[in-house]
């Protein structure tokens, strides 16, 4: 027995699962941890995800390459983000008093999203890449 799912079609951007994690996880992170000049680049990455998305989403047809180019770098800037926000936890969060500290289940929670979007991402780069390999093959023929 076999079952298919019927799934929404992605109409833009923003019916990307992806897309929506990263947009909430970036959204948390901005609200949680206060930016200051040395988290900076926590904020800067956290906040270019999603935009990062929709501009690799405009451009699968265009310039694949490039889209699956910057595919690439929403996983680098995942990774990244895993490690500052680690960096935070177990620096920055323990300096801070007992009123202004996050508790380590933000940052558990905000670290396995990213990282399970990151896998999402990489099954997305296949998708496209194997999408734009069949559409190159039937224009061939």
């Amino acid at each position: 027995m076999s079952y298919t799912y019927t799934k929404r079609p992605i109409k833009s951007f923003q019916d990307l699962e992806v897309y929506q994690r990263l947009l909430a996880v970036s959204v948390a992170i901005a609200k949680r941890i206060v930016q200051t000049p040395d988290r900076a680049s926590l904020h800067a990455i956290a906040l270019d995800l999603p935009v990062k998305i929709a501009a690799a989403h405009s451009l699968r047809f265009s310039d694949k390459a490039k889209a699956l180019q910057t595919l690439e770098e929403i996983m680098l800037n995942c990774n990244l983000l895993v490690v500052y926000l680690e960096q935070y936890r177990d620096i920055k969060n323990g300096d801070l008093s007992a009123n202004e500290r996050i508790e380590p289940e933000f940052f558990e929670e905000q670290i396995k999203t990213i990282l399970t979007t990151r896998s999402k991402v990489l099954r997305l780069q296949f998708s496209w890449k194997k999408f734009s390999d069949q559409n190159y093959n039937q224009n061939v023929k």
